[in-house]
């Protein structure tokens, strides 16, 4: 898990103290990367027992771990000049990690839902929402896009207890995607968002979060592009792991006494 996704998972634990070394962390990443504990310590004006609580409320052992997790492959680099083989080896890293993420809690939430709706935050983030409902009706389950905020108050009417609210994010900043997850938190309703790697306000507000790492490439100083596939690639994974998720829950659990009857055919041992 990326230090992005712990401080994600653990934000309420924060202080507002250890959110502003966060904070620091994050700016000054690279310069951070290169410290040692006692460095980083005086660094950000803290004793080094104050780094240490700080770690441990994000379930982080050691400085080494905390720096494997600060050295992060699927790193979004900006101001990168364009190279396909950079592009090529960057998707293999991000696919690798993908695929070794834990998917059982979110394949739950969809297994369970009596109906999911689907938020995305811009045009590109609701094509992904529209690739997300093609898939799951596939094994129909009932999926509602929803446009806008107007359409997701009209909509929380109907929200019930199992049902799902997936909402997808680029940044998990935009002040729409905010307003529309409030208007959802105030009913019972399980609730996870698509994002890309970063510490963000839409990831903090849902239960279940799942992170890509995107990447905008540069081919002059005006033109750039932000590299999205990855959401797709996700969603394939994610499909996957359902199908594995669904073959398991409908596999019977047997007795040691029925796993042998089966293995003998369903007949009983001669006496």
């Amino acid at each position: 898990m990326r230090l992005e996704a712990l401080i994600n998972k653990n934000y309420d634990l924060l202080t507002a103290n250890d959110r502003e070394i966060a904070n620091t962390i994050f700016r000054e990443k690279h310069t951070v990367r290169k410290m040692n504990s006692t460095q980083l310590s005086e660094f950000l004006n803290i004793s080094r027992t104050t780094l240490v609580r700080f770690m441990k409320k994000l379930g982080i052992g050691t400085f080494a771990e905390f720096r494997l997790l600060l050295s992060e492959k699927g790193e979004q680099q900006k101001n990168t000049v364009f190279r396909m083989s950079d592009i090529v080896d960057n998707y293999h890293a991000m696919i690798e990690e993908l695929k070794d993420h834990d998917y059982s809690r979110v394949c739950r939430m969809i297994s369970e839902a009596d109906a999911i709706y689907l938020y995305g935050s811009g045009n590109e983030q609701k094509a992904v929402a529209e690739e997300f409902r093609r898939i799951f009706l596939i094994f129909g389950k009932y999926c509602v896009d929803l446009f806008d905020l107007g359409e997701v108050e009209l909509a929380r009417e109907r929200f019930r207890e199992n049902d799902l609210f997936a909402a997808i994010s680029l940044s998990g900043e935009s002040a729409e995607a905010i307003r529309v997850m409030r208007c959802v938190r105030g009913v019972e309703i399980r609730t996870l968002s698509l994002t890309r790697w970063a510490n963000n306000t839409l990831a903090r507000m849902c239960q279940e979060n799942l992170y890509v790492g995107t990447r905008t490439v540069y081919q002059t100083g005006r033109e750039s592009y932000e590299m999205v596939a990855a959401f797709y690639i996700l969603l394939d994974i994610l499909t996957v792991r359902y199908m594995e998720y669904i073959r398991q829950e409908l596999t019977p659990a047997f007795s040691p006494g029925q796993r042998q009857k089966s293995i003998n055919g369903g007949c009983q041992s001669p006496i």
